[in-house]
C-alpha cells in the first residue's frame, strides 16, 4: 500500500511534463505540413516555369522552321524562274518521258539534245569515257548503240549533265563553275572504276556526278552568296571538297537560305524526274566504321562520297613540278585513301595508284575535249574580219545558232551579188526579262501538255500565241512538210492576216531553191534585221516580198533525225524592231524542240 501512495503522487506529479511535449509534435508537425505546402508551391512555379519555358523554345523552333521553310520556298521559286533552269528542266522531264516511252529509239534522244552535232559528239566521247571498261570498250559510236548499251535513262542523264554545262557562264565568269563541273566528272569517272557490286554498278556513275548538283546550281544562279560562305571556309583553313569543308558549307547554307545545298540538289532532281535510287546516291554518307566493309544499305552513298573527296584532292594537288614529281604526289594521294576507304569498299589497294592514273589520263582527254579547265580572260577585241552569217550557219548544219543576217548563203543558179561593203557585226540583244519570263511560263504549259499527250495541233496553237505575244510580232505562221516531202507550206497562223496568208508560204526543200528552203534544209535558225537589204531582198521568194511584206522576221526550222518537219515563222512590219537575246534564244529552241519531240516521237497525237 505504502508503495502505490508513493507512486501515485509521482505518475501525478509527471503528467503536467508530457503535455508540452505533444504541443511541440503538433506544432512541429504543422510546421512541416506548412513548409511542404510551400515547397509543393515552389515546384508547382518551377514546372510551370519548365512548361512556359518548354513551350517558349517549341513555339521559336516552330518559328524558325517556318521561316527556314519560307527562306527555302523563295530561294526554289527565284531557282525556277531563272529561263535557263526552266529550258532545262523543261528538257530533262522530255528525255525522262522519252526513256519512260515504249516507242521510244535513239532518234528521240538525239532530238531532244536539239540535233546539235557537237553535242552528240561531246555525249559519244562521255559515254565512252564514263563505261570504257565495260561493254563497248570505248568503241560505242552511235547514240543507238550508247542506249542499246546502257538504257535511254543512263544516256539520258549524261546528256542533261551536258546541258547543264551549256548552261555554265562563258569565259572566265565560269571558270569556278567549270572546274566543278570537271570535278565531278572525275568524280563520276573514279566511282565507276571503283564500284565492284553489281546492283551499284548502273547508278555509280551518274549518283557520284549529280552528288555536288546543288553547287553547281548554286554557283548558277546565286554565285555571290554561294563563294562568300566558300571564302568563309578559305579563312577557316578547310580544305575544297573534303567532309569538313561540306559539312560547314551546308551549315552556312542552311542559316542563310534554311536549306542545305545537297538537298536544293535532291528536290531539283526530284523535280526533273530522276530515278529514286540516283537520288539517293546524291546524299553523301562517311562509313560507319574504317575497319569493317560497307553495309547495302550504305555502299553507294559511301562509294560516291568517297569518290568526290579524292577528286577534289587530286585536282587540289601542286599543279607545277616534273611528270615524276607530278606521279609521286598523286601516289601519297590515293595511299592516303587507300588507307582510310579500301576496307570499307571493298578495294584492293595494290593496283589502286594505276588504277586511279589511269582515270585521270582519261579525264585529261575529257577536259581537253569537253572544256572542264579554266578559260583565260579574252584578250583586246581586234577588228572581226568580215563574215557572212548565214553561210556560216550553212556550213554547219544543225548547229542551230540564231544569226542576225546581213546575208544570206548563195542560191544555186542565183545571180552573183555584187560586192557590198562590210558590216559590222549586230550587237547582241540585251535580255528582256519580261519576255524570257513569259517564254518560261509559255514552257511551262507546253510540258504539260506534252507529258498528257496532248494534240500536235493544240501544241502548235501554243507555241504560236506563245511567240506571238512574248515577242510582239506582228504574225506568226506554221509551215509543216507536205505528203510528198518535197515543200514545207503554211498550215495555221496567229496575228495580222495570218490566217490568210498562210496558205501562200510555199518553202521548196528538194532542192532548196530560195532563202527560206535553204536555211530549213540546214536546220539554221535565223534573223533577218533587213529584209530590203540587196542582198537578202533578191534572196527571198515572189509571195514574200508581193504579200508578207515584213521587215523583219525569224525563222526556227523544225528538225528531227536529218529530217525537215516544218518550221515556226514570225515578222514585224519594220526592219530593226525585232531582237533576240541568247537567253530568248534558249528559249524559243527548247520550246521549238519540244513540239519538235511530240510531233516526231509520239509525245503529241495528231
Amino acid at each position: 500500500m505504502t508503495t502505490e501512495i508513493t507512486d501515485l503522487p509521482a505518475a501525478a506529479a509527471e503528467a503536467p511534463e508530457e503535455l508540452p511535449k505533444e504541443a511541440a509534435g503538433a506544432a512541429q508537425a504543422e510546421l512541416s505540413a506548412e513548409e511542404q505546402a510551400a515547397a509543393e508551391a515552389e515546384a508547382a512555379r518551377l514546372q510551370a516555369q519548365r512548361d512556359a519555358e518548354r513551350e517558349a523554345e517549341r513555339e521559336a523552333e516552330e518559328k524558325a522552321a517556318a521561316e527556314r521553310e519560307a527562306r527555302y520556298k523563295r530561294l526554289m521559286q527565284k531557282i525556277s524562274k531563272q529561263a535557263d533552269f526552266a529550258s532545262m528542266k523543261d528538257s530533262v522531264r522530255l528525255m525522262q518521258k522519252i526513256s519512260r516511252s515504249e516507242n521510244a529509239h535513239a532518234r528521240a534522244l538525239s532530238g531532244a539534245i536539239s540535233e546539235d552535232i557537237a553535242m552528240t559528239s561531246k555525249l559519244l566521247r562521255l559515254v565512252n569515257a564514263a563505261f570504257y571498261s565495260s561493254a563497248g570498250g570505248g568503241t560505242i559510236t552511235s547514240l543507238q548503240r550508247a542506249v542499246a548499251l546502257m538504257g535511254f535513262q543512263t544516256v539520258g542523264m549524261m546528256a542533261n549533265s551536258l546541258m547543264l554545262f551549256d548552261r555554265l557562264p562563258k569565259g572566265s565568269d565560269g571558270n569556278r563553275l567549270r572546274e566543278e563541273f570537271g570535278r565531278a566528272q572525275l568524280a563520276a569517272l573514279l566511282a565507276q572504276q571503283f564500284c565492284n557490286r553489281n546492283k551499284h554498278l548502273e547508278v555509280a556513275y551518274l549518283a557520284a556526278l549529280f552528288q555536288n548538283l546543288g553547287g553547281m546550281l548554286g554557283g548558277l544562279h546565286f554565285p555571290e552568296e554561294l563563294y562568300g560562305f566558300e571564302e568563309k571556309l578559305a579563312t577557316r583553313g578547310l580544305a575544297t571538297g573534303k567532309h569538313e569543308w561540306m559539312d560547314a558549307r551546308d551549315k552556312l547554307a542552311r542559316e542563310h537560305w534554311g536549306v542545305d545545298i545537297e538537298d536544293i540538289a535532291i528536290d531539283v532532281a526530284e523535280q526533273w524526274g530522276w530515278p529514286e535510287t540516283v537520288r539517293h546516291g546524291m546524299r553523301r554518307l562517311q562509313p560507319s566504321s574504317s575497319e569493317r566493309a560497307a553495309s547495302a544499305e550504305e555502299y553507294q552513298r559511301v562509294l560516291c562520297t568517297s569518290a568526290n573527296v579524292l577528286a577534289a584532292q587530286l585536282l587540289g594537288l601542286p599543279g607545277g613540278g616534273s611528270a615524276e614529281e607530278k606521279a609521286e604526289a598523286r601516289r601519297v594521294c590515293v595511299e592516303r585513301f587507300a588507307a582510310e576507304m579500301a576496307v570499307p569498299l571493298s578495294l584492293n589497294p595494290e593496283p589502286l595508284v594505276e588504277e586511279v592514273a589511269g582515270v585521270q589520263e582519261l579525264w585529261n582527254d575529257l577536259a581537253q575535249v569537253l572544256g572542264f579547265g579554266p578559260v583565260a580572260a579574252p584578250p583586246a577585241a581586234k577588228p572581226a574580219k568580215a563574215a557572212d552569217p548565214a553561210a556560216d550557219l550553212a556550213a554547219k548544219p544543225g548547229a542551230a545558232k540564231l544569226a542576225t543576217a546581213a546575208a544570206a548563203a548563195p542560191v544555186a543558179g542565183a545571180p552573183k551579188p555584187a560586192a557590198a561593203a562590210p558590216r559590222p557585226a549586230a550587237p547582241v540583244a540585251p535580255v528582256n526579262p519580261a519576255v524570257a519570263e513569259s517564254l518560261s511560263d509559255a514552257l511551262e504549259k507546253l510540258s504539260g501538255l506534252v507529258l498528257a499527250g496532248a494534240p500536235a495541233g493544240q501544241l502548235l496553237q501554243l507555241c504560236m500565241r506563245q511567240m506571238h505575244e512574248a515577242l510582239g510580232l506582228r504574225r506568226v505562221v506554221v509551215c509543216l512538210r507536205d505528203g510528198s516531202g518535197q515543200m514545207l507550206k503554211g498550215g495555221m497562223g496567229v496575228g495580222e492576216r495570218a490566217t490568210a496568208l498562210a496558205p501562200v508560204f510555199q518553202i521548196p526543200l528538194q532542192p532548196p531553191s530560195e532563202l527560206f528552203g535553204l536555211l530549213c534544209s540546214k536546220g539554221a535558225d535565223t534573223l533577218i534585221s533587213d529584209t530590203a537589204d540587196p542582198v537578202i531582198a533578191q534572196r527571198l521568194p515572189a509571195w514574200f516580198r508581193n504579200q508578207v511584206q515584213a521587215g523583219t522576221f525569224v525563222l526556227l526550222p523544225m528538225v528531227a533525225g536529218g529530217q525537215v518537219l516544218g518550221a515556226f515563222y514570225g515578222d514585224k512590219a519594220d526592219p530593226g524592231t525585232l531582237q533576240i537575246s541568247e537567253r530568248e534564244l534558249t528559249l524559243l529552241k527548247t520550246l521549238r524542240n519540244q513540239v519538235v519531240m511530240a510531233l516526231r516521237f509520239g509525245g503529241g497525237n495528231s
